[in-house]
């Protein structure tokens, strides 16, 4: 009977080892997702060609850069937070009722 424990124990350990070995995976893996968003990618390509008439030789060089730039969210609400006016508070905690009248603005009209 202590065998059959001892067994069970010890497939419950290795079932739950590899359980953890595959999340940390899992999230490792999105972890380089998202640091390859962060860097800016660069590339270059350049091409020759040579004509035998006039034994001129022309090469073309380009150049192409990308860069990535995240822009924020604080509060969720949509709106970037360069382009809102209170970047802490969500849009629909904000009531305008600049008559006093104890009606919110928005559903007055």
């Amino acid at each position: 009977m202590k065998i059959f424990k001892l067994k069970f124990y010890i497939v419950i350990l290795l079932v739950a080892v590899a359980f953890l070995a595959s999340l940390n995976f899992a999230v490792a893996d999105d972890d380089e997702d998202e640091d390859d968003d962060d860097r800016p990618s660069t590339s270059s390509s350049s091409s020759g060609s040579t004509s035998n008439s006039g034994g001129t030789k022309t090469e073309v060089t380009t150049n192409v850069s990308t860069k990535t730039i995240v822009q924020k969210d604080s509060d969720g609400d949509g709106l970037l937070d360069p382009n809102d006016p209170h970047p802490n508070i969500p849009e629909i905690y904000i009531v305008v009722d600049e008559d006093k009248n104890g009606i919110v603005d928005q559903f007055e009209k």
